[in-house]
């Protein structure tokens, strides 16, 4: 498998953060040291992303319009690259034990050997930049990995006592649970909701397959029969830039056709990205908007708080993600 460092998003510290520390974990370079140099030659060589071309083509071409020496034109890129370091000294000062990196000066170097807590944060970076692994369905595999965490950093919202299922269509939940039959899956989820109503048409109109946008969900059921039971509602996104715009699939509104609700249950957006400023606020509020956003430091925060590492690092599909990770080969800027 090659790991490609594809196209860049100098101007967006979060994730030229993750490209850097991928570099290291890949080992890209050949080393496990990266200096601020070494990116400065990654943007130079590099092919910036098509959201952010238009940015800098008109940064240069007001350079141009304003006469700007060189040294003006380059203060451009040494603030990315400033930016950067910034972003990822917040990460070491506030991950600690969970991150596997150290940074000195302008230089962030890869631990020699992984904890438990800092192998889980390989497999979260590595989902938040599925792209630049190249192997056939790991994209998808690693996805199901990411979907599999957030369930378990899903349990630290609720009492032990509720029951926490990945109602995604390809999980063994809805496949031993719930059917892979949507139709039945949705049936069976009304009932355990507590609604007070079941459109079982409409839950028919959704058709067998899929998942009607829901990937987990947790429940309490108060075992009353009466309306209604407390519940989660979750949508897992392992992607670097697309999943803002998956944000309200979970939300419960987009269920009232199935059932009859009488108030709407909290949704949830998993996301592997760290989605935060060097101050520790979110990037955009917007993306945060109708939902409560979990990205990868407030998952590792709920994993934290129930102390599953161990228990984590032996589950087989998490072997497999090491397995195959540690295959990576690596390509460079002048192939």
């Amino acid at each position: 498998m090659i790991f490609e460092a594809g196209n860049l998003h100098p101007s967006t510290p979060h994730l030229f953060a993750d490209l850097a520390e991928l570099l290291l974990l890949s080992r890209w370079i050949g080393r496990s040291t990266l200096h601020k140099n070494d990116l400065k030659s990654l943007i130079n060589q590099g092919v910036i992303s098509s959201e952010e071309i238009d940015e800098e083509e008109s940064a240069e071409e007001e350079a141009r319009q304003t006469n700007c020496s060189t040294a003006e034109i380059s203060s451009r890129m040494e603030k990315q690259l400033d930016d950067v370091f910034i972003q990822l000294n917040y990460r070491m000062e506030t991950l600690k034990e969970n991150y596997p990196f150290s940074i000195v000066g302008e230089t962030i170097s890869l631990k020699e050997s992984l904890t438990g807590k800092e192998r889980i944060y390989r497999l979260l970076l590595s989902c938040s930049r599925l792209r630049s692994f190249n192997k056939r369905g790991v994209a998808q595999r690693w996805a199901e990995h990411f979907t599999k965490l957030s369930k378990i950093a899903m349990k630290g919202l609720v009492p032990n006592h509720a029951s926490v299922r990945i109602f995604d269509a390809n999980s063994d939940d809805r496949r031993t649970h719930y059917t892979t039959d949507l139709r039945k899956a949705l049936k069976r989820l009304g009932k355990e909701i507590g609604a007070l109503h079941i459109l079982e048409s409409e839950c028919d109109n959704a058709g067998a397959s899929g998942d009607a946008g829901l990937d987990l969900v947790a429940i309490i059921d108060f075992e009353d029969n009466a309306a209604i039971n407390y519940a989660l509602f979750g949508q897992s996104g392992a992607q670097e830039t697309g999943w803002p715009n998956k944000t309200l699939e979970a939300h419960a509104f987009r269920y009232r056709n199935y059932f009859h609700m009488q108030f709407d249950y909290p949704g949830l957006m998993f996301t592997p990205v760290l989605y935060r400023d060097s101050q520790g606020a979110w990037v955009d509020n917007q993306a945060t908007n109708g939902i409560l956003l979990i990205d990868r430091q407030r998952m590792l925060k709920l994993l934290s708080l129930q102390n599953q590492w161990q228990s984590i690092v032996t589950e087989p599909w998490f072997a497999q993600f090491e397995t195959e990770f540690a295959e990576l080969s690596t390509t460079d800027t002048e192939e």
